[in-house]
């Protein structure tokens, strides 16, 4: 998102500083609680609403449900565009990990009710068949514009690297008129490094790659004025602990994550560490299942953080839902295993 840069645009007087905070405080005070929501009341009574320039991270290990509540929360914001009949703004999503036809059947997969994995497999009978292209009619109308790569037009793929992409909405938002409300970025670790002249030895220079991406990210949620969520991979010694939540450092490769993220989700599905069935050791009224999805808020500016909370997920059907509490069970808890005893404090 580099720009021509004059001395005098990142100078602020005393007097501009004072017109430009006060202008800020009288948007917040017309529009009390605006901003980008989850959409569950389970997790919304934890997290602040997401505003505008702010880097939203969603930490966890692979297969623990970090693009799934990406995708999810994507096309929550999409309904909140449709029913604010907000014509000229849309969601961005872009991904580095899936086909733009993959990432949609999911999109039909939430719409239908259908298995995403049935789909996949070409599991669709007549009766499907027509649920799936109704569906398909109805994602034409929901404005989630997705930037990747399609199988459809795999001999033609331009790099995806974060300059290339903030320059492309821009151009939109500049010859289109479309603004984004929220940009999705699945993730950090998979993102394709900008051009270094002179570099042909890669060795030494990815982990400047990825500090230096994680700026990108927050400049390009400046520049565009709209929040910027991104996916980002949890180091491998979270495998290693009892309870396998994420925490703020555990972002993989960079200390910047934690750094520059104005707010930070991390995931954990213990079916993939834990015994099905069983109670879920520090958290014994939970019971592991395909179904339980744990989420921490591990920062926020201005808010509080720690707590953490279990929702319901349908990986099939990309849907999250609150979390039906048996007697006794937490709504959410507070830290998790402690480092140097066997004590879980809730």
């Amino acid at each position: 998102m580099s720009q021509q840069q004059q001395p005098r645009d990142i100078v602020y007087t005393p007097p501009e500083v004072s017109t430009l905070v006060v202008s800020a405080i009288d948007e917040r005070r017309k529009n009390p609680g605006a901003g980008v929501r989850f959409g569950l009341a389970q997790l919304d009574a934890h997290l602040l609403p997401l505003r505008p320039g702010e880097l939203v991270t969603v930490l966890g290990r692979p297969s623990n449900y970090k693009s799934g509540l990406m995708q999810f929360w994507a096309r929550k914001i999409a309904r909140d565009i449709l029913e604010d009949e907000a014509e000229k703004e849309m969601v961005v999503y872009a991904t580095w990990e899936m086909a733009i036809e993959e990432l949609g059947l999911y999109d039909l997969a939430a719409a239908t009710s259908l298995s995403a994995s049935d789909i996949s497999q070409g599991h669709v009978n007549e009766a499907a068949w027509e649920a799936l292209l109704a569906a398909a009619m109805r994602r034409a109308g929901m404005p989630i514009w997705i930037i990747g790569h399609s199988i459809e037009r795999r001999k033609k793929r331009p790099r995806l690297t974060l300059s290339n992409i903030g320059q492309a909405l821009l151009w939109v938002e500049r010859e289109m008129g479309y603004h984004p409300r929220a940009v999705f970025l699945d993730y950090l670790q998979q993102m394709e490094p900008e051009e270094r002249p002179n570099t042909r030895n890669r060795e030494g220079t990815r982990r400047m790659d990825i500090f230096e991406n994680v700026y990108r990210c927050k400049d390009m949620a400046l520049a565009l004025g709209c929040p910027v969520i991104l996916g980002v991979q949890a180091r491998r010694e979270v495998d290693d602990r009892p309870w396998k939540l994420p925490q703020l450092g555990d972002g993989m490769e960079s200390s910047n994550i934690e750094h520059t993220s104005d707010k930070m989700l991390s995931v954990w599905m213990p079916k993939t560490s834990e015994t099905a069935g069983e109670p879920l050791r520090g958290a014994r009224e939970l019971t592991v299942n395909d179904n339980l999805l744990l989420v921490r808020v591990c920062k926020q500016k201005m808010g509080p953080a720690g707590q953490w909370m279990a929702l319901h997920v349908d990986p099939g059907r990309n849907e999250i839902s609150s979390f039906e509490r048996v007697a006794g069970a937490p709504a959410y808890g507070q830290r998790g295993w402690e480092d140097d005893d066997d004590e879980y404090v809730a």
